[in-house]
């Protein structure tokens, strides 16, 4: 008996399935191609869902909570992680933008960095410190990434900083933080930018926001 191949009706019917798999894996492809884009470039989005905005905000705060238990380079240590012969902190680009597009360092650094900008989100990072006067708050440019938009989620934790505490940058010396000239324009090399402006061992209360967007 000789053995006949596939009919013509039946490869006819094979060649369609085939046409129809390949399409429906290119309709697949592209749409994860999209959802792709709309993630890892989250600042063109527009208008965000107010349960991502809640989210990033967690986020954020989770990373200054981790980082605030994390001694003992924790938020303090951060703060007073200042370069006593410059205008800001240790190893950052410059008083304007902190460390930048960089990050900041240690864990909080890798925390943020992980969590919004390898997902293609910006952040900023400041210091704000109170100055003796109500309603004078000031801050310091720790990371400065551009300029938060509409979409922007702000999450803040508590430090307080001791009279007896030091500086935490290398070279820094044993100096209290009460034995520091808060006056720029001295020149005398011994700056730190937060003032003494509580009675008794409590140096200052300062507050680390970080902006997300």
């Amino acid at each position: 008996m000789i053995a006949r191949g596939p009919s013509r009706e039946s490869r006819r019917g094979q060649a369609f399935t085939l046409e129809g798999v390949v399409a429906a894996l290119v309709i697949v492809a592209a749409l994860a191609m999209s959802l792709q884009a709309v993630v890892v470039t989250p600042t063109t989005r527009g208008t965000v869902d107010e349960d991502v905005r809640t989210g990033l905000r967690q986020q954020a705060d989770d990373a200054l909570s981790l980082t605030a238990s994390n001694e003992p380079t924790d938020l303090s240590y951060l703060v007073r992680y200042w370069q006593p012969n410059g205008q800001t902190f240790t190893e950052a680009e410059n008083p304007q933008i902190g460390y930048g597009m960089a990050g900041p360092p240690l864990l909080l650094g890798r925390l943020l960095n992980t969590t919004f900008t390898e997902r293609g989100y910006l952040y900023n990072v400041e210091v704000v410190y109170r100055t003796g006067d109500p309603g004078r708050d000031r801050r310091l440019t720790m990371v400065r990434q551009g300029t938060p938009d509409e979409n922007a989620v702000v999450a803040s934790h508590a430090v307080t900083l001791y009279d007896n505490e030091t500086l935490t940058s290398p070279g820094a010396g044993s100096a209290e933080l009460w034995e520091y000239d808060t006056t720029l324009a001295d020149g005398d090399g011994g700056y730190y930018p937060v003032p003494d402006v509580i009675d008794g061992p409590v140096y200052n209360h300062v507050e680390v926001r970080v902006v997300v967007w």
